[in-house]
């Protein structure tokens, strides 16, 4: 039996096989408890809703936890979203989930196995879809159509057949658009499947950075076209940044733009759409992070990229504060909740220990590392020099504020220089904005000349990642030295 459609512009859509009411508009079912509040939302007032009411109350509806489920080789229900998840393939174990974390935390929680380093050993893709969302959410796997059983659907119900050269999925885009299925796209998508994801940091982990852009992100692209044109476009921006051709340079970086401009479109509606889909969630996280990294790159590059405001910047009084803002929007956490009272001891107890051995062993620190060995020294008389240049503090807080980025600088130096990896030079650098108090941000916004100068060192770690393999931090020391210059006066740029 087809569905029935009720409302007005048919919102909404009821299933008799299923017992459920679908609003085609928001792509969920929706429950009786909510069915007079849903109207009203969608601008249904009174005498309408009040009728569409008493037609809905002569239909059979089941509650969330009594609808049947479709078998997973049935075609997926036209009024909801398709979603690319995971079957758990474990000897009698059907479970699905939407993203691969929960999948990777099912198999330890419920199998007891630890993380494979291969993930599609224990699992397989599928498509799935859900009646409902939130805490009544079920998924369950549907097999899409073939384009022959679209066309036999289509001439069972008296429907003309599409010509060939139309027969599009419905979120395929108009010729017009900046993305099409050719070999630049395709040489691209290649670059960063097997090249450019190899080099991004992680949110969550250095040790799984590169599955997480390998596989995950690209998994969540290829059912999300505004996502994959944000992937397109970080591919198209390292190769412009290996480019040793100034022209092949500049016809990568305006496709990157270009890709951008349909990325950005997407990312703004999906950033402000509410929606408890954990798969949704993952998607704009991996949007939030290709934004910081697509800021970053333009940021250090500006001239190379169209001022249309294709990459918008977050809003900040300054260049300086600008790309800070940038950085610690990427997402990455210190990992700890230390209180200043235990980053000043940390750092006095690296410095401690730095001074103690005379021969250059560190201890814990690599001994070879006269790199390491001399900004510890240089931070650790940094207090004292910068007193003796810039004279009386304006107040006790600048004092603390100051000190306390001082010593957070310290443990993230130590981080960064324990491993050559990317994605651990990079967390270091992030962290340190993370660590740092909120007057410090303050004192960086009023041009304090104390925090400009702890923020010249800190560019030490944004070199150290940027040579570390972070190709979209190029230029980015220089600039930050540029503008701190153009505030600090040479005799104080000096300490």
């Amino acid at each position: 039996m087809p569905p029935i459609r009720l409302g007005p512009r048919d919102l909404l859509e009821y299933s008799a096989r299923y017992g459920v009411l679908i609003c085609r508009e928001c792509q969920y079912a929706i429950q009786k408890s909510a069915l007079e509040s849903h109207l009203l939302k969608h601008k249904i007032y009174r005498d309408e809703r009040q009728r569409l009411l008493s037609s809905i109350a002569q239909l059979e509806l089941f509650e969330p936890d009594d609808v049947p489920l479709p078998t997973p080789d049935s075609p997926p229900i036209d009024a909801l979203p398709i979603i690319s998840g995971y079957r758990c393939t474990a000897v009698g174990c059907r479970n699905l989930c939407a993203s691969s974390k929960r999948m990777r935390r099912h198999r330890s929680e419920i199998h007891g196995l630890s993380d494979p380093r291969n993930f599609s050993s224990f699992t397989r893709p599928v498509k799935l879809q859900t009646f409902f969302r939130g805490t009544k959410l079920r998924y369950f796997e549907v097999t899409p159509l073939s384009g022959a059983e679209l066309d036999e659907q289509m001439h069972d119900a008296g429907m003309p057949l599409l010509p060939p050269r139309v027969r599009t999925p419905p979120e395929t885009p108009p010729k017009s658009s900046l993305v099409d299925l050719n070999l630049e796209t395709l040489t691209y998508f290649h670059h960063f499947t097997t090249t450019t994801s190899l080099t991004l940091p992680s949110a969550e982990s250095p040790q799984l950075a590169t599955h997480y852009w390998q596989t995950d992100v690209v998994l969540q692209a290829l059912g999300r076209r505004w996502l994959m044109c944000g992937l397109l476009a970080i591919s198209a921006c390292h190769l412009a940044v290996l480019a040793d051709d100034a022209t092949v340079e500049r016809v990568h970086r305006e496709r990157s733009a270009q890709f951008f401009l349909e990325f950005s479109n997407g990312w703004e509606e999906a950033a402000n759409r509410d929606l408890s889909m954990e798969v949704e969630e993952e998607a704009k996280k991996a949007g939030g992070q290709m934004v910081c990294i697509l800021r970053c790159a333009q940021w250090a590059s500006a001239e190379y990229m169209p001022d249309q405001g294709i990459i918008p910047e977050p809003a900040a009084p300054s260049q300086l504060q600008s790309i800070m803002t940038t950085i610690r929007g990427f997402g990455v956490r210190s990992g700890d909740d230390d209180s200043q009272e235990q980053t000043f001891a940390q750092a006095s107890r690296i410095l401690n220990t730095r001074s103690a051995s005379n021969a250059g062993s560190f201890g814990a620190f690599p001994p070879c590392d006269n790199t390491l060995s001399t900004l510890l020294n240089h931070l650790g008389t940094l207090p004292s020099r910068m007193a003796e240049a810039l004279g009386k503090p304006e107040n006790t807080q600048d004092v603390l504020a100051t000190l306390s980025a001082i010593a957070a600088l310290v443990e993230c130096c130590v981080t960064s220089f324990a491993s050559d990896e990317a994605g651990t030079a990079w967390r270091a650098m992030a962290t340190w904005l993370i660590k740092v108090p909120g007057h410090f941000n303050h004192m960086v916004s009023r041009h304090s000349r104390a925090a400009l100068v702890v923020l010249a060192h800190w560019a030490v770690l944004v070199e150290r990642a940027e040579h570390c393999g972070c190709w979209f931090l190029k230029g980015s020391v220089r600039k930050i030295l540029l503008r701190i210059a153009e505030r600090v006066p040479a005799d104080d740029f000096a300490v």
